[in-house]
Parts: structure tokens; C-alpha cells; sequence
């Protein structure tokens, strides 16, 4: 049963995505400065891009678990809120790791050409760090739709997106400026220290912020007895008599999926307002047997295979755009001396490319505000045509300039996937779990929880962060050129836009 029955008041809905804010600022620093950091410390080009493969690893074998354990937490603080402390916690431990390894490491046995525990304490904060973060975001967007009204949901998922894009943006301006020459850098001890510093702060209060912004009502112990689990696998119950009349035929049975159908390509905007009058006719058109058919199956593949190209070009991009600025774009070298030119322009474009991800992370904080509206105006399936058709110009463009005006530019492209791939896709669960014909009777407490729903597509993500992490060292090693890697790697993102253009290809997702 939905908690949250009486509508949500802005500050409610914002303070409750607060996380978002700090777990994004968190990863702007992470994406922004770990490669650079490592390849410093002189991590070879072939296992760099294996840094990112453990965090996936793990977060593509438990997430589902975990979501399936927050749906069934009994503790007194409620199902979610638990998880989003402990690996609030875990996510900060990991930024701890991930920023200080190297000082560490020398303050054990590192030398100024050795720096073996720095590497082995930066790449362990960096699998918690990663792994903590995108786990978060499951139970945070569940924790949300748990004490929220179906008319509030909606905006929180829009003001979600749009804090995570806001902290984002934030983060890439903090990493973008060269704190060595200010004072306040010289005293905290360096571009590092005041880096974690304002990290570590703002996801203490971010998270402080989520914890308390809504109250959640424990679930009942009594539920975690039950012998059988709700689940689309198992029998369940029958609907409740008056979603039905008692002439139902074939043929409306037909005009009911045409209907469906519908529902799935127009656009957005009829469900909000009128939730309680759509729910029972989706409880009474969208059978089991439906859901059950090979169509609908092939349907979600493809949906599936759509949204991991979009992850897998999206990560590619993010994760070694700061890498590419500096070797690239400004022609520097890490492993370069410290005192050379080359690592003061490879240095210079990792701070531009901060700037550029900021640009990215503010467009993607701008689409997300928009994006209510334009789901009023314009189908979910046009929404991600447009979306992988921005990332996939933006993209191929990048790869052919060298421009850092451009390059910067085009920067604001990236934001408008990443705001479509965090916030459209979170529907189609939405919609199944709550039709109680799916999920089975809510008088018996035992709906089916949205945590499972949310990490099962959060495996698209995990799963595109091992593809990106199995073929970007070997890909940079052979071709020679973190240039050429991106570029492979955004291919699928264009490629994309043909499959989102087709019959079937987001049917599931629209």
C-alpha cells in the first residue's frame, strides 16, 4: 500500500531527493579525477579501464537482491532508509580511499616511482565508492515512490533528476577549479584534500536531509512469514469483482489491448490527475496471460538492449572525458615528470573537462525540469529518439574536432540522455506494480515491492559499466588513442536511434 496518500509539498519532495544531489557530486568527483589519479600513480593503459569492472561485477549480482531485500526490511526506520545509510556510509569510506589512497600509500611504503599501495587503496575506494552510489539510487527512488501518491510521483522522479543534475554540475565546477592556487587549498593541503573536503560534507548532509525528509511506516514482521512471496511467476489472486463486468468477451478483451497500446505510445500526460481511473482499467485489460505472450517478451529484450546501448555509450563518454581533454584535446602526459610541460597541459585539460562536465551535468538538470512538460506534449518514444539522436551528434561530432570551444559545447547533448535514461524509464514498473491484478491484493500487505522492479533495470546500467570496462583498456592500448576508444564506444549510442525509431523497439519502455 502506498504510504503516502495525501499530497507531497515541494520541500518534502526536495529534501527527499537530496542523496541524489550528494551521491552525483560524489561521482562528478570519481569520473572526474580517478583515471587521471591512477594513470599519475603509473597504473599501465591496459588494466585502467578494468578499474571500473569490479563495481559493476558486483552491483549487476546484487542488486537484485538488495532490492529484494529492502522490499521486505522489517526495521523500525522503515524499508529504505536503512539502505540509503549504510551505503551513504560505504560511498563515503570509498571517497576517503579513492582521494587520500596515494597519501596513504606513501605514508606505508610508497615511493616517488612506486606507488603500489596508493594504486591497490585508490582502486579499492574507488569499487566501494562506485558500487555504494549506484546502489543507492535504487532504494532512494523506491523510498520515494513507497510514501508518495501516484499524482506526486511524477515530480519527485523530475526533482530527482533534476538534483542529480544539479549535483552534478556542482561537482564538475568544484573539480574544475585550481584550489593549489588559492589559499584555502594551500592550507587544506592540495587539489585533492579540498576536493574530499567539500565531498565528504555534501553528502553528509545530503543524505542527513533524505533520511529525515519523509517518515516511512515499517512493514509488518508478520509479512516476512508468509510462505509465499507475491511474484509474476506464482498464481495470484483474483482481481478485485468491480474492475470487471460479467460479459466479457474475446473481443473486448482485444479492444482492451488495442487500448493498452495506446496507452503506451501516446503521450504522458493522461497519467497524471486521473491515477485512480486508469489504474482499474489498466488492472482490468492488463492480464497476465498478456504480459506472459512471446511478443511482449521480444519487446522487452529489445527495450532492454535499447536503454544498455544508451548506458553503454553514455558511460563510455563519461567516464574518460576528463582523459581525453588532457591527452588529447591539450596534447599533455600523465606519466609525464611533474615538472614538465606536458603534465601541467594534461593537468589544464582535466580541469577544462570538469567544465565541460558541468555543462553536461546543468543540461541534464535543465531537460530533466523540462521534461514534464514535453511528456504532456510529445510521446515517450519521440522523447528517446530525441534523446539518442542529441547524445549520438554530440558524440561524433566530439571525435572529430579538436576545438575546445566546441567540444565544450557540445557537451550540453550528454545531458539530455542521461536526463531520459534516469527518469523515462522508471514508468514501466511503476505501471505493473501498481496494478493489483500483478501484483495481488494490498489488504494481504504483501505488494510486490518496487525495489526488485527498479534493480532489475539498473542491471542495464551495471551491465553497460562491464562492456565499457572489458573493452576500454585493450581498445586504448591497441588503438593508441583515448580519442578513438570514446568513439567506439559511443557508436552504439547512434546506432540506437534506428532501433528506437522501429515498430517494437521501445514499445516496452513507452
Amino acid at each position: 500500500e502506498i504510504q503516502g496518500a495525501d499530497s507531497r509539498s515541494f520541500l518534502e519532495l526536495l529534501f527527499n531527493g537530496c542523496i541524489l544531489f550528494g551521491l552525483e557530486f560524489s561521482y562528478a568527483m570519481e569520473t572526474a579525477y580517478v583515471t587521471p589519479v591512477l594513470l599519475q600513480m603509473g597504473l599501465p593503459d591496459q588494466l585502467y579501464g578494468m578499474v571500473w569492472f569490479i563495481s559493476p561485477i558486483l552491483g549487476f549480482l546484487l542488486q537484485p537482491l538488495l532490492g529484494a531485500w529492502s522490499d521486505r526490511c522489517t526495521s523500525r526506520f522503515g524499508r529504505r532508509r536503512p539502505f540509503i545509510l549504510v551505503l551513504a556510509v560505504g560511498a563515503l569510506l570509498g571517497l576517503s580511499l579513492m582521494l587520500n589512497g596515494k597519501d596513504i600509500g606513501s605514508a606505508l611504503s610508497d615511493t616517488e616511482n612506486n606507488h603500489k599501495w596508493g594504486i591497490i587503496l585508490t582502486v579499492c575506494g574507488v569499487v566501494l565508492m562506485d558500487f555504494s552510489a549506484d546502489s543507492a539510487d535504487n532504494p532512494s527512488h523506491a523510498y520515494m515512490m513507497d510514501v508518495c501518491s501516484p499524482v506526486d510521483q511524477d515530480r519527485g522522479l523530475n526533482i530527482h533528476a533534476l538534483l542529480a543534475g544539479l549535483g552534478g554540475g556542482f561537482g564538475y565546477v568544484v573539480g574544475g577549479i585550481h584550489w593549489d592556487k588559492t589559499s584555502f587549498g594551500k592550507a587544506v593541503g592540495g587539489q585533492l584534500r579540498v576536493i574530499y573536503v567539500f565531498t565528504s560534507v555534501v553528502l553528509t548532509i545530503a543524505t542527513v536531509l533524505t533520511l529525515v525528509s519523509i517518515p516511512e511506516r515499517p512493514l509488518k514482521s508478520s509479512n516476512r512469514k508468509k510462505k509465499v512471496m507475491k511474484s509474476p511467476s506464482l498464481p495470484l489472486p483474483p482481481s478485485p469483482p468491480f474492475f470487471f463486468e460479467d460479459n466479457v468477451n474475446e473481443n473486448s478483451a482485444s479492444n482492451n489491448s488495442a487500448n493498452l497500446h495506446a496507452s503506451f505510445t501516446s503521450p504522458a500526460k493522461r497519467r497524471c490527475g486521473t491515477w485512480h481511473c486508469s489504474c482499474k482499467q489498466y488492472s482490468a485489460t492488463f492480464t497476465l496471460n498478456q504480459f506472459c505472450t512471446r511478443e511482449r517478451y521480444s519487446e522487452i529484450l529489445i527495450g532492454c538492449f535499447s536503454l544498455l546501448s544508451g548506458w553503454l555509450s553514455f558511460e563510455g563518454m563519461l567516464l574518460f572525458y576528463t582523459d581525453f581533454m588532457g591527452e588529447v584535446v591539450f596534447q599533455g602526459n600523465p606519466k609525464a615528470p611533474h615538472n614538465s610541460d606536458e603534465y601541467q597541459k594534461y593537468n589544464t585539460g582535466v580541469t577544462m573537462g570538469c567544465w565541460g562536465m558541468c555543462i553536461y551535468a546543468f543540461s541534464a538538470a535543465f531537460y530533466s525540469a523540462m521534461l514534464e512538460k514535453l511528456e504532456e506534449r510529445f510521446s515517450t518514444r519521440t522523447l528517446y529518439f530525441v534523446a539518442y539522436l542529441a547524445f549520438g551528434l554530440g558524440t561524433g561530432l566530439a571525435t572529430l574536432s579538436r576545438n575546445v570551444y566546441v567540444l565544450l559545447s557540445l557537451c550540453a547533448t550528454y545531458g539530455i540522455l542521461f536526463a531520459t535514461l534516469c527518469t523515462l524509464p522508471l514508468a514501466p514498473p511503476h505501471s505493473v506494480a501498481v496494478s493489483p491484478q500483478f501484483v495481488g491484493s494490498q489488504a494481504e500487505g504483501t505488494r510486490r515491492g518496487m525495489g526488485v522492479d527498479i534493480s532489475l533495470l539498473s542491471c542495464q546500467y551495471f551491465l553497460a559499466q562491464i562492456l565499457v570496462a572489458l573493452a576500454m583498456g585493450p581498445l586504448t592500448a591497441a588503438v593508441g588513442s583515448a580519442s578513438s576508444a570514446i568513439m567506439g564506444l559511443c557508436t552504439p549510442g547512434t546506432a540506437a536511434v534506428g532501433l528506437a525509431s522501429g515498430k517494437k523497439g521501445l514499445r516496452w519502455l513507452c
